[in-house]
């Protein structure tokens, strides 16, 4: 998801502005009260929190994990304090919601690191796979109800299979 023009716009207003009050300030800055030069360094820090934002937003479309989802969640509620009483508040707390409803459909990363693991198993075993007894085809992992097996490559046209050795077991559980 693209993040809003609108903050991209507010962003470039707002370091224009002040870019022009900083130059205006140090040539005059008898000119500027306190609660002008108090008002410019709030909006520096709205700046700051605009920018934060709008890499958040472009982080959104990276979060792949519960625990991604709920680290940019954080950082979305922390952004919405930061941006209050701005009207950018409310899209970031739109965003925050996005990402909490979001994130209960995503699995946990420790999840997607044991399938990742298991995958890299199952490749390194098939990569060592051994031949048919039947028709001298590869023989491939499969998976079944009872567990993993050796299962030839050209089924259905050979039903030839094979249990997996203690050693191949116990290399995919771990």
């Amino acid at each position: 998801m693209k993040s809003n023009a609108n903050e991209h716009q507010l962003l470039i207003l707002i370091e224009r502005s002040l870019d022009s009050l900083r130059s205006q300030y140090r040539m005059h800055k008898n000119e500027f009260s306190d609660d002008t030069v108090h008002f410019l360094k709030s909006l520096s820090a709205l700046q700051e929190s605009l920018r934060e934002f709008i890499e958040a937003i472009e982080e959104k479309k990276w979060v792949r994990t519960r625990d991604d989802a709920q680290e940019l969640a954080g950082q979305l509620g922390e952004l919405r304090d930061k941006l209050s009483p701005h009207l950018v508040a409310k899209r970031a707390e739109k965003e925050l919601r996005e990402i909490i409803a979001k994130a209960q459909s995503l699995p946990f990363a420790a999840v997607v690191a044991g399938e990742s693991e298991l995958q890299k198993q199952r490749a390194r075993l098939e990569r060592a796979a051994k031949r048919c007894n039947n028709c001298g085809a590869r023989m491939v992992l499969r998976e079944s109800q009872h567990g993993y097996f050796w299962g030839c490559s050209t089924f259905p046209t050979c039903f030839a299979r094979r249990w997996l050795s203690p050693e191949d077991s116990e290399s995919l559980l771990q």
